[in-house]
């Protein structure tokens, strides 16, 4: 019988460093932290962006560099439209609005996020459709 406790002892270490193991995994969401900044990012970069433009367009503030800069905004939950079977791509949507001066546009936002083997995640964004 002195060997009970031992076993005993190794079962519960064993499921404790599975459970600690799950803990770090990296799941890929829509929603994540890391997902909504690279969105962001990717929009913020796009020039071209005609959500933007049009908001700067129809602004009346008189341009300065306080208020001509774009303020973007995420809505508050992404969901996930769909999954490969790697679980490694998924296709997004969302809210983003952007302000510039006076005037504030909002628009349904739709993305894919990848996570690559390296670990990696790469975000491409449909192109506005107005």
């Amino acid at each position: 019988m002195p060997n009970v406790p031992d076993r005993s002892l190794a079962v519960w270490c064993f499921a404790f460093l599975l459970l600690l193991s799950a803990c770090g995994e990296n799941k890929l969401e829509c929603d994540s932290i890391d997902t909504r900044n690279a969105v962001l990012q990717r929009v913020a970069d796009d020039h071209r962006n005609p959500l933007v433009n049009y908001a700067a367009k129809e602004s009346t503030a008189k341009p300065n560099p306080e208020n001509s800069k774009p303020l973007y905004l995420l809505s508050e939950r992404m969901v996930t439209t769909s999954t490969s079977p790697d679980k490694r791509t998924l296709q997004c949507s969302g809210g983003i609005s952007v302000s510039v001066g006076d005037v504030k546009a909002s628009k349904e936002i739709e993305f894919t996020v990848q996570r690559a083997s390296d670990g990696k995640i790469s975000v491409s964004v449909v192109p506005f459709q107005f």
